[in-house]
């Protein structure tokens, strides 16, 4: 391979006829960061989405909260599977373009998860910015070691072909924004002065409809933001010298070359290299929308503090948020009831949103808070069950395992 452009793939009748054939089959997961759940991946985490909440990086400090014992992000769960598999068209671009999220206990520290991840079903469909599109939709479900279930997320992804995507991408004379000292200095001082609700209750009962939810910043985007990130939730394989040069062989199209060095690299690098995020049509290097919805949760674990738990949290990943861009990750209560698990939750609208103003990722999200007649959702949740593969045999009746 010489060529310093990223692969280009083609989308045809044939690659779409294989992929249908992997409709409600289980899918093999080609990498996974996370195999056990531990304190050490909770602090990579932590570190790598800028959460300093001793929740999870103080186990002593969790054994007096609500939890009882050390516990991680939900975010955390990400790194234990991305949600999706990049299966099938070699060399055909893959945006993950949104995921919903439902939680039914708490993630606890030390064990070691078990997942089953499948396509439900694929789309082809004409896009405005790559043309004619793939879109490719995913369940799984999270279980620990012993079979209670966690959660479950339904993700989809697009498909789409690098050159018609570099032939018709709108935003590829974007220019990035390089901050002045004075704009900055507003901004860091009010990402220094962030607080968070923490053990500090948050009650059901004082919530109104119309209420702000959190205000939390992440950026401007960096290349030390997405290093951090990866040390704590790489989504795709990426080992170094010897180790990827033998992957690059074995998949050609999984990588290109650098454009200044004529070395081999892979095609993730459109998330730190302007030459390859170029050669994709893209402005700049951009986030990755999983490293998004972890900041998402970390603005919801803030503003809901130790005693809340969120049951629910969809969003899309509508816009790239490039280098130099300042997110601003915030919501709005929409609406509170006590739902069918008698949990007292609040609805929340949320938005992140560029230095611009344009929302990037839409979503909404379920927060069930304490209630002053003295119901705890964390404990409720904790002590509810769901068994795994009863879950899997309501969800997908005809799926077709792996081999155990």
């Amino acid at each position: 391979m010489t060529t310093t452009e990223l692969a280009q793939g083609l989308i045809t009748p044939e690659g779409v006829a294989t992929m249908r054939e992997l409709v409600q089959v289980e899918l093999r997961r080609p990498f996974i960061l996370n195999t056990q759940i531990t304190y050490d991946a909770v602090r990579k985490y932590c570190w790598g989405i800028g959460d300093d909440n001793p929740l999870y990086l103080d186990e002593d400090y969790a054994r007096t909260s609500e939890y009882g014992a050390p516990v991680a992000p939900q975010g955390l769960l990400y790194t234990t599977h991305p949600t999706y598999v990049q299966v099938g068209l070699p060399g055909v671009h893959g945006l993950h373009a949104g995921t919903d999220w439902t939680f039914f206990a708490p993630v606890p520290t030390g064990f070691t998860p078990r997942v089953s991840c499948w396509l439900n079903r694929i789309e082809e469909r004409e896009s405005s910015l790559a043309g004619n599109s793939v879109w490719v939709f995913f369940t799984t479900v999270y279980a620990d070691q012993d079979g209670k279930v966690i959660a479950q997320s339904e993700s989809y992804s697009i498909r789409s072909e690098r050159k018609k995507s570099r032939e018709r991408g709108k935003e590829s004379g974007k220019v990035m924004k390089v901050w002045t000292p004075e704009e900055l200095e507003p901004i860091e001082q009010k990402i220094v002065d962030y607080t968070r609700r923490g053990g500090v209750e948050r009650f059901w009962d004082d919530v109104c409809v119309g209420d702000a939810a959190g205000e939390l910043l992440k950026g401007p985007l960096c290349a030390t933001d997405m290093i951090a990130w990866y040390g704590g939730s790489q989504p795709v394989y990426q080992p170094a010298h010897g180790m990827a040069l033998k992957h690059y062989r074995r998949h050609p199209k999984w990588a290109h070359r650098n454009a200044q060095l004529g070395v081999l690299e892979p095609n993730i690098r459109v998330h730190e290299s302007m030459d390859a995020a170029r050669s994709s049509g893209l402005a700049a290097p951009y986030d990755v929308g999983i490293q998004r919805h972890q900041w998402l949760f970390q603005m919801l674990s803030d503003w809901g503090g130790d005693g809340a738990f969120t049951k629910q949290c969809s969003v899309q990943f509508r816009g790239m948020n490039y280098f130099g861009d300042l997110t601003t990750i915030a919501g709005t209560v929409t609406e509170k009831f006590v739902d069918a698990d008698g949990d007292a939750v609040v609805r929340l609208e949320v938005h992140s949103t560029n230095q611009d103003g344009k929302d990037i990722m839409p979503g909404s999200a379920l927060v069930a808070l304490p209630r002053r007649d003295g119901h705890r959702p964390v404990a409720a949740a904790a002590a509810r069950t769901q068994d795994f593969e009863t879950r899997l045999a309501e969800l997908a009746p005809d799926l077709k395992r792996l081999p155990q």
